[in-house]
């Protein structure tokens, strides 16, 4: 598993058949796009994830539809199925943080988010970020100029 922020990727449908997703659940397609001759940009290629969260993260993905633009935090894994011999391996998000993001335009139409109240402030709410003010006070009194090397130092 690997932590994971994808900063664009756009809802698509549940299945085939219905577009309606579990509040558990969401489908996504984040495009990859390259800049052309004529300056405009083309989608080359579309990475497909499948968004889940618990039970216990008090996120609802209900109120996202298909064509949302959302803003996912989280952890990545890939899981592997088998259906008629053939494997399959799907990207699976465990999501900590979702929202939804803003148009490229900058509309500012897109409001709301939905996430668990915990993780709203990202890094420095992790147990390894909790006391950086004095981690950064310390750091600026070593490294100040001149003395982060010595006559000794062979390089």
């Amino acid at each position: 598993m690997a932590k994971i922020e994808i900063e664009s990727a756009f809802v698509e449908p549940w299945t085939k058949n219905t577009e309606d997703h579990p509040s558990w659940g969401i489908k996504t397609a984040e495009p990859h796009s390259k800049k052309n001759d004529q300056g405009s940009y083309d989608t080359i290629g579309r990475t497909f994830r499948t968004i889940k969260v618990s039970r216990a993260s008090g996120i609802d993905l209900s109120e996202f539809r298909k064509g949302d633009r959302v803003h996912v935090w989280g952890t990545e894994a890939t899981e592997t199925r088998e259906f008629e011999g053939k494997k399959y391996y799907d990207l699976i998000v465990w999501a900590n943080r979702v929202e939804r993001a803003e148009g490229k335009g900058g509309s500012g139409n897109d409001q709301g988010s939905t996430g668990a109240p915990a993780r709203q402030g990202g890094p420095r709410d992790e147990p390894w970020a909790a006391n950086t003010q004095g981690a950064q006070a310390s750091a600026q009194d070593v490294w100040t100029p001149g003395n982060y090397a010595d006559e000794s130092t062979p390089f």
